[in-house]
Order: structure tokens, then C-alpha cells, then sequence
């Protein structure tokens, strides 16, 4: 005999019980939502489709950006974005995929920071066949998706350590600031630019630490390394919201003239500004994937081929290229390239 569930059984389901169960989510309006963002209806064939958007968390200017250009290209198509905001608790991410899965989104578009724990999360959107467009890491395991959006980070990161020993001569000590360690971007940044300094014996690696993309944490981190160390040639940041924090540190105590920093993402005002200062070595450009992402997500809900595999250049911006990518204002946002993204 079939099983007839009420709304009061439903409210004492875990999250997995209901996607087993199959339970509508019209029946589930009670459990909580992400906050939903609707665009007018767009005279479009996909108005009104509901996309999901999950990020492990929103506080980095790089995810900021992110979400703005996601949510800016979503209205052109007049999709209904549920966006979902982890707060770095994986525990959260999970709850926020099941959830999407268990309300019948017609896509995803995620990215993690925490691949391998978010597993379930991926399987839930996986057994409700919901079709996904990961940006920047990929996923861990065995889960499926759509797309996968990225830059070549380790090679980039392998161009970064060229970079440095070209700039140095072939020889200074240098300083490295990581990001969280169990983000695939922060460890692949690491790693080419490892093998290539490791590769040279008159570059040395003085200090190294883990900031996890926090400014206020690369300003003590860097703090630190500055009264260890009474030479500094250079300091190699994953991100440029730690390359500011350790700036900071370094004028602060008035070594600016000692060395000089790199970052990534290329994304602020404030960074291109402190480029065009030369108080900014230089920061390579990552991506958004935010407005590109929605363009292939639309490609899938209209039933067209798309690439499982996308990935974008990342170059250094310096002083000297730095009018294609900032006005003097704004940051410069090209279009979406469609035939880069083979649509």
C-alpha cells in the first residue's frame, strides 16, 4: 500500500529522505528558500525558467563580482535565480544543493571551495537530473555535470613562476601566501609556481603561510614574515585580496622599496588602481565565469551541445596593458564571447 505522505511527515524528513521520497516543492513553501531573484519577463524562450546558484561563500570581492555578473546576464534570459550563499560551512552547501534539487531547479551553476565534502550535495542534484555548470574547481568524484568552466590554472601559475625568475635575475628570496587549502584553484596557483622556482637553486622560498584569501589574515601572516626575514625580493600572493593585506604590512613598516607583490583575479577598482600606482607589481586575471556560465546553462535548457570542458586565459595585468581591462573607473566587462564557449 502506498504511503501517503502529510505535510507534517514531510516537515520531519532530513533533506535526503525527501528527495527519496519525491515530495513536491510546492508542499515544502514552509522549510525555507534561498532568496530568489526574479527578472522581468523577458521576451525570450526561456522566461521564467528557475536556475539555482550555489557559491560556498559570498564575502570575497572576486565572488561579489561573481554574482553580479551571473545575475546581470540571468536577466536578459528572464530566469528566476534562487541564490544560495554557504557561509564556509560545507555542512550548509550540502543542505543548500539538496534543497535546489528537492525544488526542482531546471539548472545549476555552482562553485565550491570544498569539492570533496560537498559530494552528497552533487549526488542529490545528480539522482534529480538536474543538469550542472561548475565554475572554476571542478567537482571531486564521481559527480556528473554539464560544463566545467575554468582557466588553466597550473599553467598560469607555472607563467607566474617564469615571471618571477625572470624579473629576479635567477636568483632572490621570495615569500608565498596561499589561499584555502582545500580549494583546487589554490592548490593548482601553488604548485606551477612551485615547480618552477623549486626548479631554480638561487631562488629561494624565506617564508611561506596559508591566508586563506583573507586580507586582515595576509596582513598578520605578512607582519610576521617581515620581522623573520631582513630580505625580501618578492611576494607571491594567490589571490589580491591578500597581496593588499600583505602591502599593508609592508608599508607599514616601510619596506615598500624592498620588494614587490603579485596577485590574481584582476577584478577591483582598488586593484587596478594600486597597478597603475605601482604599488601592484601585476595580478593575473581570473574570470568570473558569472555571465558565460548562464550562456551555456541556457544552451542546456534549449537542448544544445555544449563543451564539458571550457577554459578561458588568464593574463597578467600590468601597467602596461592595463587600459583594456580598467577605464580609469569601472572595470572593463567584455561581452560573452560565443564561440569561445562553442555556441
Amino acid at each position: 500500500m502506498t504511503k501517503i505522505l502529510t505535510l507534517k511527515d514531510a516537515l520531519a524528513l532530513n533533506r535526503r529522505s525527501l528527495l527519496k521520497a519525491g515530495l513536491g516543492a510546492a508542499a515544502l513553501g514552509t522549510l525555507g528558500a534561498p532568496y530568489v531573484v526574479t527578472s522581468a519577463r523577458a521576451e525570450q524562450p526561456l522566461a521564467g525558467k528557475k536556475v539555482g546558484f550555489s557559491q560556498s561563500y559570498a564575502t570575497d570581492e572576486w565572488l561579489k563580482a561573481q554574482r553580479q555578473d551571473l545575475l546581470e546576464q540571468a536577466k536578459k534570459h528572464g530566469f528566476e535565480v534562487s541564490v544560495t550563499d554557504a557561509r564556509e560551512n560545507p555542512a550548509q552547501e550540502i543542505r543548500n544543493l539538496e534543497d535546489l534539487a528537492v525544488r526542482g531547479v531546471d539548472a545549476v551553476i555552482m562553485i565550491t571551495y570544498y569539492a570533496e565534502a560537498v559530494q552528497p550535495g552533487v549526488q542529490a542534484l545528480n539522482d534529480a537530473g538536474i543538469p550542472i555548470v561548475v565554475m572554476s574547481s571542478a567537482l571531486a568524484g564521481d559527480g556528473d555535470f554539464a560544463a566545467h568552466l575554468a582557466a588553466d590554472t597550473l599553467g598560469t601559475s607555472r607563467t607566474a613562476g617564469d615571471y618571477y625568475l625572470k624579473a629576479l635575475n635567477g636568483g632572490g628570496k621570495v615569500v608565498q601566501i596561499e589561499g584555502k587549502p582545500g580549494s583546487l584553484v589554490n592548490q593548482a596557483r601553488g604548485k606551477g609556481w612551485r615547480e618552477v622556482v623549486e626548479a631554480n637553486s638561487d631562488l629561494e622560498i624565506v617564508a611561506h603561510g596559508i591566508a586563506n584569501y583573507s586580507r586582515t589574515e595576509a596582513l598578520t601572516l605578512m607582519q610576521d614574515f617581515l620581522q623573520a626575514n631582513k630580505e625580501i625580493d618578492a611576494v607571491y600572493c594567490h589571490n589580491d585580496n591578500m597581496a593588499k593585506g600583505a602591502l599593508q604590512a609592508i608599508e607599514e613598516a616601510g619596506r615598500a622599496r624592498e620588494m614587490w607583490l603579485t596577485g590574481y583575479d584582476a577584478i577591483t577598482t582598488e586593484t587596478f588602481e594600486m597597478i597603475a600606482a605601482e604599488r601592484l607589481r601585476g595580478s593575473y586575471l581570473y574570470p568570473t565565469f558569472g555571465a558565460e556560465a548562464v550562456e551555456v546553462a541556457a544552451a542546456i535548457l534549449q537542448q544544445k551541445e555544449v563543451k564539458k570542458e571550457i577554459v578561458f586565459a588568464s593574463p597578467m595585468v600590468t601597467k602596461e596593458n592595463l587600459s583594456q581591462f580598467f577605464n580609469g573607473k569601472d572595470r572593463i566587462v567584455p561581452p560573452v564571447d560565443m564561440a569561445a564557449l562553442g555556441l
